[in-house]
């Protein structure tokens, strides 16, 4: 097996074609077919399957590309650092944010990383939840935050539980909050889930997992959320909250915008409380290179001060 047989196997993975790949790695595509048959011979394994649509994966396939990704990147890794043992970390490192995470902590994790580790090209990668964590899975993000339930909350449904092949690390429990626009005096700081039931709601969509929580909470108290409409905007949830057509149940780190929280009443759901969980994920099979690894115990030191000098509201150290 040749280094260059599993860079061709991923090139033609990604991009889903044969003849796309071969022009991409300047190879004859007759020339690229016959290594992709070398390795199928040599692991005893079909590893891609054709039809009209393209080149896809077989389950040989997807286990070999995952295990391909971390065997070139751990030879990236080596020769970065033989070549800079004296030098500090440095090289390029994915970190992925879901977008209420990115709000807070985007920022300072950038003006660190350029303070402390000026040789490091930080990547980061804001998006679902659960998108981060396929992109964890497979290799693809080598550093990501991910949301889950916090603890006494029901399981999520089997297809958005913690996947195999990622480590998690919880950092903060953080508070979801009903956000509206206020009518009059705002007298309570909490709302009940059979109050929240009352109220027309704009949501996330169902395979968000805030709005997972969300469902199920209400679920086993035996009510249903208003749901008014489903967006996977926040910026545009938000908007729609502003204006008081719907409120919504998320985090006060979902807000963007100066005097947005006085703007709204915020009243956390108790009853039992809403919460969902933050947690450091990495994949226990590819590892982490030294610029990885700088980064991984750079995120828990950041949050840990954005929640003790309240920049980062409604959140809990763990």
């Amino acid at each position: 097996m040749e280094l260059r047989q599993l860079r061709y196997f991923l090139r033609i993975v990604e991009l889903g074609s044969m003849s796309k790949a071969a022009k991409d790695l300047y190879i004859a595509q007759p020339a690229l077919s016959s290594q992709i048959t070398n390795l199928e011979s040599e692991l005893g394994a079909r590893l891609l399957s054709r039809s009209v649509r393209g080149v896809s994966p077989t389950r040989a396939g997807d286990a070999l590309y995952l295990h391909a990704q971390a065997v070139l990147r751990q030879i990236e890794r080596l020769k970065y650092d033989v070549a800079n043992t004296d030098a500090l970390p440095g090289g390029p490192v994915s970190v992925g944010l879901p977008t209420s995470a990115a709000n807070v902590l985007a920022g300072p994790l950038i003006a660190a990383v350029q303070q402390r580790y000026p040789d490091i090209q930080l990547r980061i990668v804001e998006s679902l939840s659960g998108h981060l964590q396929e992109l964890v899975a497979t290799g693809r993000l080598e550093i990501s935050l991910l949301f889950e339930p916090a603890p006494g909350s029901r399981p999520l449904p089997k297809n958005t539980q913690k996947g195999a092949n990622i480590q998690w690390v919880p950092l903060i429990d953080e508070d979801l909050y009903l956000l509206e626009l206020p009518s009059g005096p705002q007298e309570a700081s909490t709302a009940s889930l059979e109050e929240a039931s009352r109220i027309p709601l704009v949501l996330p969509g169902k395979t968000n997992v805030t709005r997972q929580i969300i469902e199920r909470s209400f679920a086993d108290a035996g009510l249903a959320p208003s749901v008014m409409m489903e967006l996977d905007s926040l910026s545009t949830i938000q908007s729609i909250v502003e204006s008081g057509q719907a409120a919504t149940i998320l985090s006060l780190s979902a807000l963007v915008g100066a005097g947005v929280r006085e703007k709204l009443s915020a009243r956390s759901v108790d009853e039992p409380p809403l919460r969902r969980r933050l947690s450091l994920c990495n994949s226990d099979v590819l590892g982490m290179g030294a610029a990885a690894e700088v980064i991984g115990e750079l995120i828990p030191e950041l949050v840990r001060d954005l929640v003790a000098s309240g920049r980062w509201a409604g959140a809990h150290l763990l």
